[in-house]
C-alpha cells in the first residue's frame, strides 16, 4: 500500500492548517512535533516551543479545560468534531482556531494529536460547524413565520376595528370596548416584539457573559415551540438556576439543537408524544434536559448521533440534524452534552455547563 502520509502532511502545511502532536506515558504529557504552519501562526520555532510549558500556547482561562479533554482521549471518551479556543501567539496577541481532536495507540503509549484553523483565515469558507448552525436556523423558519402572522394577523383586525370607531366618534359607552382593542393590539405587537428578539439573540453573536439559562431556554422554547407542539406534548420543568458565563446565541443554538433532535423521533400521529424541556441545578453543574418518549436509537447509529448533519432512519421527521453544536459549544465552555437512553423508551439529552465564577 502507497503511503501517503508525507504528500499529506506538506497540503496541511500548505493549506495553513496546523497541527501538534502530544505523547502521554508514564501519567504525563509531553510535546512531540509541531508543523510548519503552526509555528509561523504561533510565531515560536519547534525548539522554542518544546521548551514552553505544556499549555503555554492556550488562553489561561481555557488551560484547566483542554487538559480535561485530553484526558478524555486518552479514556476514549467521545469529544466534540470541533472545540473552539483562543490560542496565545509568541507576541501576546490572540489566536481564535477551530481545533479537532485525535488519538493514536502504539508502542510508546498513546499520541494526541491536534488540529486546528485559524477562524479569521477562515472566516470566508464555511465549516460544517456554521452549515450546521445555519440548517438548525432553517428548521425554525416555517414555525416563526407561523408564530409571527397570528398574532400580527390580530394586530390588524383590531386596528381596522379601532379605525371604525375614531371615525364615528368615541362616546363613553365605546370607551371600554376601545381600550380592549388596544389591550390586545398591544399584547400582540409585545409578543412579536418578544419573538423577534429571541430569534435576533439566535442568529446573532456576542460576547460571553454571565448568562441566564432558564432564560435562554425558555426564549428558544417559545420560538421552537410550532415546530414541536406540531409533533408532541412539551411539558415544561424550567427553575430558577444561577448563572453561567457564554454567549446567548451559541447556548441558545445547543439548545434548539437538543430540542429539535429530541422532535425528531416524533411525525405528529403518536397523541402519547411528550417531550419534557427540564432546566436546573445538579451536582454542582447547571443543566438542560430534553428527554422524549420516541424510539431509541439503535446501538449503530447512537455514536453517530453527534455527527454534523445525522440523520437517523428511526429519527428522521424531516431534520437532517446532530447535536454537534450542541456538544461543541459546551465544550468550549468547559461543559458536555451527553446522549442516553430513557427508561421506558426515547432518549435523554443532557447539557451541563459549569456555574459563572463567583465575583
Amino acid at each position: 500500500m502507497i503511503d501517503y502520509t508525507a504528500a499529506l502532511l506538506d497540503a496541511l502545511d500548505r493549506a495553513d492548517i496546523g497541527y501538534a502532536v502530544f505523547r502521554y506515558a508514564d501519567g504525563a504529557f509531553v510535546k512531540e512535533f509541531a508543523n510548519d504552519a503552526a509555528q509561523r501562526a504561533l510565531g515560536y520555532t519547534i525548539a522554542e516551543w518544546q521548551q514552553q510549558p505544556m499549555l503555554n500556547v492556550v488562553s489561561e482561562k481555557q488551560r484547566e479545560h483542554v487538559m480535561s479533554l485530553f484526558l478524555r482521549i486518552v479514556n476514549d471518551e467521545p469529544l466534540p468534531a470541533v472545540v473552539e479556543l483562543l490560542f496565545t501567539r509568541r507576541d501576546g496577541t490572540s489566536l481564535p482556531v477551530d481545533v479537532t481532536f485525535g488519538r493514536r495507540n502504539d508502542e510508546q503509549g498513546v499520541a494526541v494529536v491536534l488540529m486546528w484553523t485559524d477562524r479569521e483565515f477562515s472566516r470566508n469558507r464555511m465549516s460544517l460547524l456554521e452549515a450546521d448552525r445555519i440548517s438548525l436556523v432553517g428548521a425554525l423558519a416555517a414555525g416563526f413565520a407561523h408564530e409571527t402572522n397570528n398574532p400580527l394577523t390580530s394586530v390588524l383586525l383590531n386596528l381596522r376595528s379601532l379605525r371604525k370607531q375614531l371615525v364615528t366618534g368615541l362616546a363613553d359607552a365605546k370607551q371600554t370596548a376601545a381600550l380592549r382593542v388596544l389591550d390586545d393590539i398591544a399584547t400582540g405587537a409585545e409578543r412579536i416584539a418578544s419573538n423577534v428578539r429571541a430569534f435576533q439573540t439566535l442568529a446573532s453573536r456576542s460576547e460571553a457573559k454571565p448568562i441566564d439559562l432558564a432564560a435562554v431556554t425558555s426564549a428558544v422554547l417559545r420560538l421552537a415551540l410550532p415546530t414541536l407542539e406540531s409533533r408532541a406534548h412539551v411539558i415544561r420543568q424550567i427553575f430558577p438556576v444561577v448563572a453561567v458565563i457564554g454567549e446567548e446565541a451559541r447556548i441558545g443554538q445547543a439548545v434548539l439543537a437538543m430540542l429539535l433532535f429530541s422532535c425528531s423521533g416524533f411525525d405528529g400521529t403518536a397523541p402519547e408524544a411528550r417531550i419534557v424541556v427540564a432546566v436546573e441545578e445538579r451536582d454542582g453543574w447547571v443543566i438542560v434536559e430534553v428527554s422524549d418518549n420516541g424510539p431509541e436509537l439503535p446501538a449503530d447509529e447512537a455514536p453517530h448521533a453527534f455527527d454534523p448533519f445525522f440523520r437517523s432512519q428511526v429519527r428522521g421527521a424531516g431534520f437532517g440534524v446532530g447535536l454537534t453544536v450542541a456538544r461543541s459549544v459546551a465544550s468550549t465552555l468547559g461543559g458536555d452534552v451527553a446522549l442516553a437512553p430513557r427508561t421506558g423508551g426515547g432518549t435523554v439529552i443532557t447539557l451541563r455547563l459549569p456555574p459563572a465564577p463567583k465575583v
